[in-house]
């Protein structure tokens, strides 16, 4: 018998909401399983297709961690490793952490040359004498096998995942005529596949897969943070940890695999090893979902009281809910992070509800880590105004002035909040940054338009603006995209709903 682990995504040195508690976290749930692999499941490998870290971008910290978990792993135990989108962008440096934990040791990172024939990839043989940078493929000998359990990687492509494969079963093929067949064949890969998680990017289709399904007995893959299977032959594990909120409801697995391959099968020269895959839960902090509805209620003060007696509620159900066995650290449950979600009509002013001060409340009252504020309210003056809207205001010679109908819809909104004194402002504002997102410009620039209008309109509330930073003496210079809008406890409305560029 021979065990192989399957895990990925563990973007090691996310640091999420900003949280210091949570890049803990992500090497702790990854350290945990890796102890799990080896200590309970007794692997002979283990693979991780993508996404190791968060970032290519490390600060020493995050890769002096890595380096001491990744050396807890017995020499006996490769851990083979392919590039994600986390890892390394498709406009790759010379060399990449990857590389230097390769050529340090403590990872084989596999990969495909794609560039020298548009039709067939090459992989290079793993030489431990002569290590290089990378290599394409790395044979994993077994006693009393004469032929060896074969594992191929193939980094990100993005939108070329698809050219990508038909070049990797090509070159698997004669990757095998030129070393010899394997008894067993694996491919490491960073992508999605249509349809097996809607709603969710970078897929490929099972029809881009057909030829890759001759070569390869099991895809190991990574991208995808939940768990899911297809056609005997397909595993994604999804991600150790949950990086978002919708990661974090019941129904998205994650965790990692176990593969044990029948030998004898192999060694009888059949078409196909028999294999049994099992999937684990890793133990990870757990997320619980708050929904209140706020159409019932008057005033703030009413609001307020319907809230806190709403959470004291559901407290014994959130308690159970993270007892279980997937939440614990070492026999006592996590903190959880909970997603606090408001719904329904507001009757009053939107300014009025305070949503930091009743997110605040949740965190002291349920002893958690942090509290995701997502609104899917409107106002009562919203509602009026979509229902009573003059139609000469917003159509012209029969056509929907959407300009006009944007600019109504935004400063009705800024009315309701702490804009309200310069709210035709605001809509302007607004109006602006929408129409650069529709064509398309970059991300940063809306970012600086917006901020430079905010700094302009209100000069005062920049002066509010504290940068509370712990020294840290491997740190250096980080940024962290997350860190500007999930620290804030107000209402995280732009919160993605997908996977965290899986």
């Amino acid at each position: 018998m021979l065990t192989l682990t399957h895990i990925a995504d563990t973007h090691l040195g996310h640091r999420q909401y900003g949280l210091k508690q949570r890049e803990d976290d992500m090497v702790s749930t990854t350290r945990a399983a890796f102890q799990e692999m080896i200590e309970e499941r007794g692997t002979d490998a283990i693979l991780l297709p993508g996404d190791l870290f968060h970032s290519r971008d490390l600060r020493p910290k995050i890769l002096h961690q890595v380096e001491q978990e990744l050396e807890r792993i017995p020499d006996e135990v490769p851990v083979l490793v392919s590039r994600g989108n986390h890892d390394e962008n498709l406009t790759p440096r010379d060399v990449t952490w990857l590389n230097y934990l390769h050529q340090r040791g403590h990872i084989v990172f596999l990969k495909a040359e794609l560039n020298a024939d548009p039709e067939t990839a090459w992989f290079n043989p793993y030489d431990p004498d002569e290590p290089g940078q990378s290599a394409g493929f790395y044979d994993i000998d077994v006693a009393d096998l004469d032929r060896p359990i074969r594992v191929f990687g193939l980094q990100w492509r993005g939108a070329k995942t698809g050219q990508a494969l038909q070049q990797v079963a090509n070159g698997i093929q004669e990757t095998n005529e030129m070393h010899g067949e394997p008894a067993w064949t694996v491919l490491l890969a960073h992508f999605g596949i249509e349809d097996e998680v809607p709603t969710l990017g970078g897929t490929v289709t099972h029809g881009e897969l057909r030829e890759l399904k001759d070569v390869v007995d099991y895809l190991a893959l990574g991208h995808i943070h939940k768990r899911y299977e297809s056609g005997g032959w397909i595993y994604n594990p999804g991600s150790p940890e949950a990086h978002n909120t919708r990661e974090g409801r019941a129904e998205w697995e994650h965790g990692y695999y176990s593969v044990t391959l029948d030998i004898g099968g192999a060694d009888a020269g059949s078409d196909t090893s028999e294999f049994e895959v099992e999937h684990y839960p890793t133990k990870r902090r757990p997320y619980y979902r708050i929904e209140f509805e706020v159409t019932a209620h008057e005033s703030p003060g009413d609001l307020e009281t319907a809230f806190q007696e709403h959470v004291k509620d559901v407290q014994a159900d959130m308690t159970e809910y993270c007892s279980q066995d997937a939440f614990m650290a070492r026999g006592e449950p996590r903190a959880p992070i909970i997603d606090l979600r408001f719904t329904g009509t507001l009757q009053f002013s939107r300014g009025d509800l305070r949503t930091d001060e009743l997110a605040a409340w949740v965190e002291d009252a349920c002893d958690a880590l942090h509290v995701q504020v997502n609104t899917g309210i409107r106002t009562a003056n919203v509602q009026q105004l979509i229902s009573e809207i003059d139609e000469d205001e917003v159509f012209k010679d029969g056509q929907l002035n959407t300009a006009a109908l944007e600019h109504r819809v935004f400063e009705t909104v800024a009315k309701e909040s702490i804009y309200d004194d310069s709210a035709a402002d605001v809509a302007d504002v607004l109006g602006n940054a929408h129409q650069m997102a529709q064509a398309d410009e970059a991300v940063e620039d809306i970012r600086d338009a917006v901020s430079s209008a905010r700094q302009e309109l209100f000069p005062e509330l920049a002066d509010d603006v504290v940068l509370d930073i712990e020294e840290d003496p491997f740190a250096d210079a980080e940024t962290d995209e997350e860190t500007s809008g999930d620290t804030a406890r107000g209402d995280a409305d732009a919160e993605t709903e997908g996977v965290v560029e899986e």
